[in-house]
């Protein structure tokens, strides 16, 4: 008994993330609002009626991927922005690394967001607090110390200015990456290794701002 109760749990979770896996590959590509449950089925392979079972509606799916993505996102580098050990330079050059190596690893994850915030699909009180709470930038001592050079005229450009660019530096090339394959400009293997020579060279171009 014990062993098939394991058996359907296993089960479960597999179904489970093969939804959710597809349902942000559709989500992303077609918007919040164009997308249903039966395309998220269909490229699941998966019964419709399965989707409803575990998720019970479209909206509620939406919000456990943007959770799950916004945290991934957004909270992966709270430990590094947050060491009082280390200078915001230091900050920088152990941050965009990590960073770009994440979004590499998840490189749907910028585009996925910055849609469903520009369909005006997060409405729930959970992912607005969400955002806020994994907002790591802004509430950092990175930014702390960042402020205090600012402060000291040790530092040419505003602090907030700085971290702007830093997030778009990084994030940006993703959200646009589907455009640039589209358009023949680049292809993946050339993607990926541009996004290999932005870990060295963004910290070198926010220094320069510095």
């Amino acid at each position: 008994m014990a062993k098939a109760t394991s058996k359907k749990k296993d089960l479960d979770a597999s179904a489970e993330e093969k939804i959710m896996a597809a349902a942000r590959v559709v989500f992303t590509r077609n918007g919040y609002a164009a997308t249903t449950v039966r395309d998220i089925a269909a490229e699941a392979d998966l019964n419709f009626s399965l989707v409803n079972y575990y998720f019970r509606s479209k909206e509620k799916l939406f919000e456990l991927i943007m959770l799950d993505a916004i945290k991934q996102l957004l909270s992966g580098l709270k430990d590094l922005l947050n060491d009082t050990h280390t200078s915001a330079m230091e900050k920088i050059d152990a941050v965009c690394p990590k960073y770009m190596d994440m979004l590499l690893a998840h490189p749907d994850l910028p585009l996925f967001v910055m849609t469903g915030i520009a369909n005006n699909a997060i409405s729930s009180p959970e992912i607005s607090k969400a955002l806020i709470d994994n907002n790591i930038f802004l509430q950092s001592y990175f930014l702390k110390q960042l402020q205090e050079l600012y402060n000291k005229n040790k530092l040419a450009i505003e602090p907030l200015h700085l971290v702007m660019n830093m997030m778009s530096m990084l994030t940006l090339p993703f959200i646009a990456r589907t455009m640039l394959l589209r358009s023949g400009t680049v292809d993946m293997k050339m993607f990926r290794q541009m996004m290999e020579d932005r870990k060295q060279k963004i910290p070198i171009w926010l220094k320069a701002m510095m």
